[in-house]
Order: C-alpha cells, then sequence, then structure tokens
C-alpha cells in the first residue's frame, strides 16, 4: 500500500513539473512591447529590494536588498536586458523616483556616498546577463561564483572607490583602507548569501 501511494506521489510530481510552464518560455514568446514592460517590472523590484536596508553606525553605505534585486535580474532577463533592467532602475533615480535605500530620488543621488555602487550595478546587470545568456553556465554553482565575481569587481570596489573620492570631495580623507572598511569588507559575507539567493532564482523559474 505504501509503496503503490508513493508511484502515485511521483507520478503527481512528474506530471506537475512537465506542466508548468518556464519564465524562460513566456519571456522569450514575448514581443518587444512585453519585454519592455518586463524590463520596468525589473526595475521596479530592485527599487523594492533597496527599500529593505538596515542602517550602519559606520559607514554611510547601508546593508540592502539592492544586490540581490540587480543580480535576480541580471540572470533571468535575459542576454541585454539584464543590464537594461538595471540602467532602468538607475535612470529612475536620476529622474525622481525614490528607489534608493534613503527613499530619495534626483540627480543629487549621483554626488552622493553610493553613487559608485549605482552605477556600477549597470556593469553588473550587463555582464550577468551575457554569462546568463548560455544555460550550461546556469548550474547553481557556477551561477553562484559568478555573481560573487560580478559583485566585487562592478559594484563593491567602484563603490569603495567613490567612496574614497566622497570624503576626499568633503574635505574628510581618509585612506583607501578606510574607505574599504566602510564601502567593502563589511559586505562581502552578506553578499556572498545573497548571490547565493538569486542564482536559487535562475533554476526555481524553470527550465532554460
Amino acid at each position: 500500500m505504501h509503496s503503490a501511494v508513493m508511484r502515485v506521489w511521483q507520478g503527481w510530481l512528474v506530471l506537475a513539473g512537465r506542466s508548468r510552464r518556464s519564465f524562460y518560455d513566456w519571456r522569450d514568446g514575448m514581443g518587444l512591447t512585453g519585454r519592455l514592460c518586463l524590463m520596468f517590472a525589473a526595475a521596479a523590484g530592485i527599487g523594492l529590494c533597496s527599500r529593505v536596508a538596515i542602517p550602519l553606525p559606520f559607514t554611510p553605505v547601508p546593508l540592502s536588498l539592492q544586490t540581490f534585486g540587480v543580480a535576480a535580474a541580471a540572470v533571468t532577463m535575459g542576454r541585454g536586458w539584464g543590464g537594461a533592467s538595471a540602467a532602468a532602475y538607475v535612470a529612475g533615480i536620476a529622474l525622481g523616483v525614490p528607489w534608493t535605500v534613503s527613499g530619495v530620488g534626483g540627480p543629487a543621488v549621483f554626488s552622493g556616498p553610493t553613487a559608485g555602487y549605482l552605477l556600477g550595478f549597470v556593469l553588473e546587470g550587463a555582464a550577468l546577463s551575457l554569462f546568463a545568456a548560455n544555460p550550461s553556465r546556469c548550474r547553481w554553482l557556477s551561477m553562484w561564483g559568478a555573481i560573487l565575481v560580478c559583485d566585487v569587481v562592478f559594484v563593491l570596489t567602484p563603490g569603495t572607490l567613490w567612496i574614497w573620492g566622497w570624503y576626499e570631495a568633503a574635505g574628510q580623507p581618509v585612506t583607501l583602507m578606510d574607505a574599504a572598511a566602510k564601502g567593502f569588507f563589511p559586505f562581502i559575507a552578506v553578499d556572498i548569501a545573497k548571490a547565493g539567493l538569486a542564482a536559487a532564482v535562475v533554476g526555481w523559474l524553470g527550465r532554460r
């Protein structure tokens, strides 16, 4: 009896898996208008992620889900569209949409201490969307590694260099190591976890 129930359950799971439409099939079947709408929805999703933030007393940069939002959009939107989603997010901020961690939008944001990260998001989105365009690269471990490397190279590093220059411009010069203590090292452990979570989204949305 038990084995019969198990066979029925396993068969149901197989049928359910076959009947589930992959997000990627749905995405690739869209026309240009649909893809643009999806791009703006992804940009808004990044904006929502940015509002989940924890201020840190020793740095002007808070912990947030921004990097998760950018990475998740980049690896699921398709070649070129991941970078476009991040660019739309940054452009929205420039136009005054309150998609920053502080809930403030407008051009003034790009003279603040976190501007380097915002600009880096566009580079990260573009790089990851190209990487994820090849389905053979979309295994969890390789995707996790790619997201983490892109985060370090395109987001944390330029973000830290921007903070270094920002303090200098504000008349409060700090060393590069001090800037790294404010903009790089505090975020590594959390970004490792966020990269793993974003990589898991790829498989959760269906077969490539």
